[in-house]
């Protein structure tokens, strides 16, 4: 059930009419909100609905456990096998078996083994660390365990941001579980802001630019090598619309129940150094890395040399968070190869640093540039496809071009970069939120008259549902 469907829509207007008059009774309205997050998650697939269960159960099990255990380690080692297993299974199994198998090939052996036919569980990697944060949340001390397994199972599959976030902590969760649900008309105005603008996002920003990209990355063998670079900057706006949008919907959906999710976007093609784009971009999961694996590995507490590894693993794991892909391991790579970069290098540039506009502009045009190249390996369907992508961008000094096509494209590349550089500038959804009544009005309604006139035929689905 994808939000950008009737089905979707149908469905959450349901919950919602029928979530009103249960809000007096607490109880009442937690089982109502979780079944009707199974059957939303029940939709894709009902029989993973197992799966789920067994996380939410095992992990609440284990967080009570801690209460009077002597031997919190084992329990926390328990957490992290059982869950990193299961994700392991189900994401990363033919991963590795596909590994296995090119390398006994290459050398020359003609043992193979047999992929597991097995359906990845939509949204596994995203409910997996969050019900893993939970679990080292108390065993660090600086979470309660939940006494309601109902308040913890919640949790776990609250439909907003379930199959694609944003990864919510517990502590955050649970606070705004507790404590009374009350809504003003400006809330639920503002909320309907997110949702529709996310929307638009989706349906007309990131649809048009896949309708306009996805033909270049499905034929590139065929594909003019100027259309390639253009696909690839289109794409950078595509995840980025495509992500965002959803992410928007999701937070105004939940803010609807009364839950206050944290932001998970915040421009981030305005980053002007790599260490900034990730405080901008996926932000739920650049935390998640920074407290529980980055950290964890030490983070800067032991030197440089060791702060330069525990980056580059951090941002390789992170990579393989994607997906299970040689793929995602080098964009993973790349990334902490910019970070690394970023501090043994560029950092030590006079000048660098410097507040200078032309200095500014020279940062950013680096960081973004190389951000677009790393998308290259994110969007290919394989590495020999990534390397197509190279040696076609590597002709474009001798290559023609279509002059109408790259103009076309072009244009409406620089307006998405000029609506997001207006948006971050202006700082346009705070403001919005803070605006009164009328403006909430017509802001919701230029979104749905653009939706109207703007969306496309084509539709492509949500990128991180696959992860």
């Amino acid at each position: 059930m994808n939000f950008n469907s009737w089905q979707f829509v149908v469905f959450f207007l349901v919950v919602f009419a029928l979530s009103a008059p249960l809000k007096r009774h607490s109880t009442a309205h937690k089982w109502w909100l979780l079944a009707a997050s199974y059957v939303f998650y029940g939709s894709w697939n009902w029989h993973y609905l197992g799966l789920i269960v067994f996380s939410t159960v095992f992990d609440y099990w284990i967080g009570r456990r801690f209460r009077d255990s002597q031997r919190p380690r084992r329990l926390i080692a328990l957490s992290v096998i059982a869950n990193l297993g299961v994700l392991a299974f189900f994401k990363y199994a033919n991963f590795a078996i596909a590994s296995a198998n090119w390398s006994l090939a290459a050398f020359g052996s003609s043992v193979q083994f047999h992929a597991i036919d097995v359906l990845l569980p939509v949204g596994i990697s995203f409910y997996t660390f969050q019900s893993m944060s939970y679990t080292i949340d108390v065993y660090r001390g600086d979470l309660k365990a939940r006494d309601s397994l109902l308040d913890y199972a919640l949790f776990v599959a609250f439909f907003p941001q379930l199959v694609a976030g944003p990864i919510v902590r517990a502590v955050e969760f649970f606070r705004e579980l507790d404590q009374p649900r009350h809504f003003t008309q400006k809330q639920i105005a503002y909320a309907l802001i997110l949702i529709a603008f996310g929307y638009v996002k989706k349906m007309v920003f990131a649809d048009s630019l896949a309708a306009a990209a996805d033909p270049v990355w499905n034929q590139l063998a065929t594909a003019d090598p100027w259309a390639v670079l253009l696909a690839v900057y289109a794409f950078a706006f595509q995840i980025y619309f495509d992500f965002s949008g959803y992410t928007d919907i999701a937070i105004g959906v939940a803010m609807l129940f009364g839950f206050q999710f944290p932001k998970n976007f915040n421009y981030p093609y305005l980053a002007t150094s790599f260490q900034e784009f990730w405080r901008r971009w996926h932000m739920t999961l650049s935390r998640w890395l920074r407290d529980y694996l980055y950290i964890a590995l030490g983070g800067n507490r032991r030197g440089p040399g060791l702060t330069y590894v525990n980056l580059m693993l951090t941002m390789l794991l992170g990579g393989l968070w994607h997906g299970a892909s040689w793929n995602f391991v080098i964009w993973g790579a790349l990334h902490g190869s910019y970070l690394v970069g970023e501090r043994l290098l560029l950092n030590r540039i006079p000048g660098w640093q410097s507040d200078w506009l032309p200095m500014r502009l020279l940062r950013w045009f680096v960081t973004f540039n190389l951000i677009c190249f790393a998308w290259i390996f994110f969007r290919a369907d394989d590495f020999a496809s990534s390397l197509l992508v190279l040696s076609k961008l590597g002709t474009l000094a001798t290559a023609t071009y279509d002059a109408q096509a790259w103009s076309a494209l072009s244009i409406a590349l620089l307006a998405f970069a000029s609506a997001h550089w207006l948006g971050g500038r202006f700082d346009i959804k705070q403001k919005l939120g803070a605006a009164a009544m009328p403006v909430h009005v017509a802001a919701t309604t230029v979104a749905l008259l653009m939706l109207i006139w703007f969306t496309p035929d084509y539709s492509a689905p949500f990128i991180y549902f696959q992860f």
